[in-house]
């Protein structure tokens, strides 16, 4: 009986090394995708932009000038500059009228962002979308919303997470002291909601049965890749590139659609953790099954 098992087990361990080299999934060109999935980005940035920066004008003007800090620290100094142009071009123009027309504009621009990234998510399980229309229709729009939604609670906890730490705090009785733990976990908070709004991504996106526990490595590593990516490609930027020189005027819409690639980039890598990950563990239970059914099989003709 040893004997007899000891084969089955060479013979499946041979199998499954087979499989492991030949049989993964294809990485399909993530480079291509990223560069698909980052021109449609460059496509909704700009109404996305002038949907939040509609929204942020009607607060004062002192955590305006916060928001627009922001954003010059997380984009390369180059972008920022064609960005800060739209910032300033609307804050003069406070209408609600243009806070809702930019909505419905930024809902749809970014829906086709998020189909393309539907397809590219799908290249890395190596499965054909074949969905209804309406249903993926559906989950570009929930998406596009949660992605809006996501950046504008971000925004408040980075921009006014202090004030309402504060207004908190105030309330249920706590010490002042409270506030400087608050305000080291607000940028925590911001990274949680990041990584749980990739998990719903990496979990529903692709058209392929996947479990939340499934999905949390590639939005961890995604989000980390993401921080590491925009910082270490401001930095190198703003301190060693000549893109001014070089392209001319053209230099900040090089820097913009490179980081938008760059991002697109981190995105689609998550999803190809979560792919190769989900595609060992299948692995290992038909190899499992398969060896528990020779096993069951010789022991019965022993018998």
């Amino acid at each position: 009986m040893k004997k007899i098992n000891k084969i089955v087990n060479k013979f499946l361990q041979k199998k499954y090394n087979f499989e492991r080299k030949y049989g993964q999934i294809e990485i399909g060109n993530i480079n291509s995708r990223a560069a698909e999935v980052g021109f449609y980005l460059l496509l909704s940035l700009f109404p996305f932009l002038l949907f939040t920066i509609s929204a942020v004008v009607f607060i004062p003007i002192i955590y305006l000038n916060k928001y627009i800090n922001i954003l010059e620290s997380l984009i390369p100094s180059s972008a920022f500059i064609i960005l800060n142009g739209l910032i300033r071009s609307v804050i003069g123009n406070r209408s609600i009228k243009l806070l809702i027309s930019s909505f419905f504009l930024a809902i749809w621009s970014i829906s086709k962002a998020v189909k393309s990234l539907i397809r590219g998510i799908n290249r890395s399980y190596g499965v054909n979308e074949n969905r209804s229309f309406f249903k993926v229709l559906f989950i570009s729009l929930i998406f596009s919303i949660m992605l809006l939604l996501l950046i504008l609670i971000s925004l408040v906890l980075l921009i006014g997470g202090e004030k309402i730490g504060i207004f908190v705090f105030d309330l249920i009785g706590l010490d002042k002291y409270f506030i400087y733990i608050w305000n080291i976990l607000r940028y925590s908070v911001g990274i949680l909601f990041v990584i749980s709004i990739l998990v719903i991504l990496y979990t529903y996106m692709p058209n392929t049965k996947m479990k939340v526990r499934d999905s949390v490595p590639g939005a961890v590593l995604s989000t980390f890749l993401w921080i590491i990516v925009t910082y270490g490609y401001s930095f190198y930027v703003n301190n060693f590139s000549n893109y001014d020189v070089i392209y001319g005027s053209l230099g900040g819409v090089i820097v913009l659609i490179t980081w938008l690639y760059l991002s697109s980039w981190t995105i689609l890598a998550g999803s190809e953790l979560n792919a190769r990950l989900l595609y060992k563990k299948r692995n290992r239970t038909k190899i499992r099954k398969k060896y528990d059914k020779h096993r069951d099989i010789h022991k019965y003709d022993l018998h």
